[in-house]
């Protein structure tokens, strides 16, 4: 194959107009450079060319497709042809071609290097890294810088020295070579700094960057003229933020580890002192405007802010961050704090994201942009520079009280101060007085958790607001409310008090806010909602809310009407959990959550499958309900009446996506009540249809209808829901598609319906023949043997007669079979219903004792003595499985835990030794085993146990057996 043909294989599978004549010509030119030896030599010829870069772009992703066929083939892929490709994309870093094709060439080489386990190459492209910088010519410098990337530092990481030390000679290279380099510094810093984070004595890698002295003065040279303009923003910001990492390991992990020994802490001051003035002065040009800013620049000022942040926690900085506080709060903070357009925008068209980023800055500052990092600097002033909490808390309070006061056209008050001196500053002359205000309400939110605990702070904030509330409650800007709900909700503790006038006007201003909803103003009414939340968080403010709290609810609720913030949800249910309600109120509240449901279900069914989420946090609201004891079994019958309205969704399962909300919420109700309701004894002869949309699994249905058969008395004596509920189960353990833990929650389902019920003897042998013809099939699994043969060990409970008639027309086998499944028992249900089961038969029939059911009853004893203990022991040492080896069985273990039955009430062993006297009566017990020594011991072991349940725990205890 020469160039011309892989260059027409290339362009028909890059730009071919068909996406299957693409596919199909991309499927041809991977096979051909596999069973080509010279492939990537001409790809990487094609890839070097000048003439054609769309050409050379895509020959550069057949080069890294190429490759990583060759690694995945079956086919040996030779050490000498990995030698001749390393070579090969060495020689491309050389070259004259763009570094977007470089990039790509880089991938390839880094999949080679990343396979090549026996270190065929690697120490060679380390030693051409050191000698291509030692030719100080660029093209081989960016050939390195390449190389080096590809390569992870371990404990051989002395070459790496060689990349460091460019930056003594990197200042006449071109601009793209400078960013490559700082790229390849910064991302090794990353991830050995970052990613690799130790939390004790840093690693060999981590002690080479930290100690590093030529590191130190490479870094320090590459700040002395940072002017915010110009070509070279993108590598000032890869420096800094290069710094950045430095400075955040030595006082985020390592601290006194490294204190004395690191080169960086000598230059600190040094780097403190350029950022500081370098970021004051720019903000002070009369051009400087914080919306034009471009990208690089806004990255730049974004990593010196979070350096900033970084080293005002170091003690050898101190004095540098108390002399600058006035500078770096006026013209730092305040500037970079304010909202920019864009924050202004998301106020209306996109208000989660205005909210969002709002609880950012208010919680972890993990967003990374300038605001973010602003707030970094405000919590670490406060935390370490004496008096910043009181200077940020006074300037910034006068602050907005001037904003207002010149807002509302009023005479500026001389008692504001310090404010006056910067009545000609840009801060004050020349920011939008609105965006000032909101930046001021925003700081001292920021500030709040350090202030709450302060009684004059909350004398001061009470007196601020009591002074200025009727602007900011009536007149001020969609922005300055919003920022109003947050400064509320912060320092809610302070200023909110019950028997308060104020306290009960902002509460009202935050329910008109969460109203704005519906002129949507959403972004005010969602920091409404988070004051809200913040308030009912607040112990001490529950007197305050109680004689509000049905209004705030009915608020809440109709607003959620157009809101998908997902804290409006999680707030009403915190209303359900904490306060009592008001008939009327709830009633109300319901009537709004399910009319919630319906409109999302309706924009669901127009094809906004998105609205989905809305419909299950709603949801999630009404799930809540049934564990509220405020509210169940209070006001079940008002609940229940609500929400029935959805109960009609079920009907057509395949239309919605909450049937199994559905199921979960009308199985708590009756968990709750233990008692089977009109609406949900309906519902019953619905549920056949979900069972189909699952491909017959039961899934949820599993706990509801072990609920409606153990509280149903009245819905299954009823021989029609008997007959529905059998087919219904009879299409899942039927059914070879599912898992067989699937197939034993119906049978489980129909033991308990034996269990609890006498049926007729039509719907006896139905089951018994049904599950007959189950069992003669294929059966994996013991405990699916075991659930099969429990079918008629829960027949001897309430239809002992019957059973044992249709047994014995089986001729005999069947109750062989029965009595064998002992060795199939899991621990505890089955073990309790085999005892129990035939402990039922033999008290009313003992002519059916022998000596196999006694050696299986008392083995089947014995194992579950051997398990109690075992618990015990696991309980105590707080052990676990940590392998699962068979998914089926545990499965098949963890629906036991939610699995209601009357069985597991019983004490098996006390069951047990009630029985043996009843058959000692009638039966010669001892010549029965006299032949069987081991099951004489083992039986007199057993009659000896006594169990009995202490709080969580089995405690098992041997005791004398008197004799009789």
């Amino acid at each position: 194959m020469n160039q011309q043909e892989y260059t027409n294989m290339i362009v028909m599978a890059f730009q071919a107009k068909d996406s299957q004549t693409r596919s199909k010509a991309e499927e041809l030119l991977i096979q051909t450079c596999q069973n080509d030896i010279g492939s990537i030599d001409i790809l990487c010829e094609l890839s070097s060319q000048q003439n054609d870069l769309l050409l050379g772009e895509q020959a550069a992703i057949t080069i890294k497709t190429a490759i990583k066929k060759f690694i995945a083939n079956t086919k040996p892929y030779a050490a000498e042809l990995r030698l001749h490709h390393v070579d090969l994309f060495v020689q491309m870093f050389t070259k004259q071609i763009p570094n977007k094709i470089k990039d790509i060439v880089q991938q390839a080489l880094q999949q080679l290097v990343c396979y090549d386990k026996q270190n065929h190459f690697k120490t060679r492209l380390k030693q051409h890294v050191i000698q291509s910088i030692e030719t100080k010519l660029e093209n081989m410098v960016v050939s390195a810088c390449f190389i080096a990337e590809t390569l992870q530092l371990d404990n051989q990481f002395e070459w790496f020295q060689s990349i460091i030390k460019i930056g003594k000679i990197i200042d006449g290279f071109s601009q793209s070579t400078k960013i490559l380099w700082a790229k390849v510094l910064f991302s090794q810093l990353d991830r050995h700094l970052t990613t690799n984070q130790m939390r004790s004595v840093p690693d060999p890698i981590q002690q080479y960057f930290l100690f590093n002295e030529e590191l130190c003065q490479v870094l320090i040279l590459k700040i002395q003229q940072l002017t915010f303009v110009g070509d070279d923003l993108e590598y000032c910001q890869l420096i800094v933020a290069s710094q950045r990492l430095i400075y955040g390991s030595i006082f985020t992990f390592y601290k006194e580890a490294i204190a004395n020994k690191c080169p960086f802490q000598e230059i600190l001051c040094v780097i403190c002192d350029t950022y500081i003035q370098s970021l004051v002065a720019f903000t002070m040009q009369p051009s400087f405007s914080y919306e034009n800013l471009n990208q690089n620049q806004q990255k730049l000022i974004n990593e010196i802010i979070k350096i900033l942040a970084i080293t005002c926690k170091s003690v050898s900085v101190y004095h540098i961050f108390a002399e600058y506080r006035m500078a770096i709060f006026v013209d730092i903070i305040v500037p970079f704090f304010s909202s920019t357009y864009k924050e202004v925008n998301d106020l209306n068209e996109d208000p989660n994201e205005f909210v969002q980023l709002t609880q950012d800055l208010l919680d972890e500052q993990k967003s990374d942009i300038i605001k973010s990092s602003v707030a970094q600097l405000i919590i670490a002033y406060c935390q370490h520079i004496d008096g910043s909490i009181s200077f940020f808390t006074s300037f910034t309070t006068l602050t907005a009280s001037y904003c207002i006061q010149k807002l509302k056209n009023t005479e500026i008050s001389q008692q504001l101060g310090l404010i006056m001196e910067f009545r000609e500053h840009y801060f004050l002359k020349s920011m939008n007085v609105n965006i000032l205000l909101e930046t001021s309400l925003l700081i001292l939110s920021i500030l709040s958790n350090f202030l709450i605990s302060r009684n004059e702070v909350g004398l001061l904030f009470k007196s601020f607001i009591g002074e200025y509330n009727d602007y900011l409650i009536n007149y001020s800007i969609p922005l300055v409310k919003a920022r109003l709900c947050t400064f509320i909700g912060a320092f809610c503790k302070t200023i909110l008090n019950e028997k308060d006038e104020l306290s009960y006007q902002l509460l009202n201003f935050l329910m008109n806010q969460i109203k704005s909803s519906q002129t949507e103003l959403y972004a005010n009414c969602y920091c409404a909602i988070e004051a809200i939340k913040n308030i009912i968080e607040e112990p001490n403010l529950e007197k305050l809310l109680e004689p509000n709290i049905g209004q705030i609810l009915l608020v809440l609720c109709q607003s959620l009407i157009q809101s998908d913030f997902e804290d409006h949800f999680d707030t009403i249910k915190q209303i359900f959990k904490t306060f009592s309600l008001e008939p009327t109120v709830l009633d109300q509240a319901l009537s709004f959550i399910v009319l919630k449901i319906q409109q999302e279900q309706q924009l669901v069914e127009q094809g906004q499958t998105e609205r989905q989420i809305c419909i299950n946090q709603t949801w999630n609201i009404l799930k809540a309900l049934p564990e509220i004891e405020n509210i169940i079994p209070i006001h079940f019958t008002l609940l229940e009446k609500r929400v029935s309205v959805l109960y009609k969704y079920i009907i057509n399962p395949n239309i919605i996506d909450f049937d199994e909300d559905i199921v979960y919420f009308i199985s708590q109700l009756i968990c709750k009540t233990k008692f089977i309701s009109d609406f949900q004894a309906e519902m019953f002869f619905q549920c056949k249809k979900v069972i189909e949309k699952q491909r017959f699994t039961l899934g949820q249905l599993f706990e509801l209808f072990n609920y409606y058969i153990y509280y149903g008395k009245s819905l299954f004596s009823n021989l029609n829901a008997q007959e529905f509920l059998i087919q219904m189960l009879e299409t899942v353990f039927n059914n070879p598609q599912i898992g067989e833990s699937s197939q034993g929650e119906a049978i489980l389902l129909l033991h308990l319906l034996l269990q609890e019920y006498q049926l007729n003897k039509e719907v006896l042998i139905y089951i018994y023949t049904k599950i007959l013809q189950r069992s003669q099939l294929l059966v994996k699994n013991d405990f699916l043997r075991a659930r099969l043969m429990g079918i008629y060990i829960s027949g001897f409970i309430k239809n002992c007669a019957l059973t044992l008639e249709w047994v014995e027309q089986q001729q005999g086998f069947i109750y062989d079979h029965i009595i064998d499944s002992s060795k199939y028992c899991l621990p505890d249900y089955d073990c309790q219903l085999y005892v129990f089961g035939f402990c039922q038969l033999l008290l009313q029939n003992p002519r059916y004792l022998n000596l196999a059911l006694l050696q299986n009853l008392v083995g089947v004893l014995k194992n579950q003595y051997n398990n109690d203990l075992k618990k015990a022991k696991d309980d105590k040492d707080d052990s676990e499985d940590m392998f699962v080896f068979n998914d089926e069985l545990e499965d098949a273990k963890i629906i036991m835990e939610t699995f209601q039955s009357n069985i597991t009430k019983h004490n098996e062993f006390e069951q047990f030794h009630l029985t043996y006297q009843h058959l000692r009566k009638t039966i010669n017990i001892p010549e029965l085993i006299s032949n069987d020594s081991i099951l004489k011991k083992d039986l007199d072991d057993m009659l000896k146990i006594n169990k009995f349940n202490s709080e969580a725990r089995i405690i098992l205890k041997l005791k004398k057996r008197k004799e009789t």
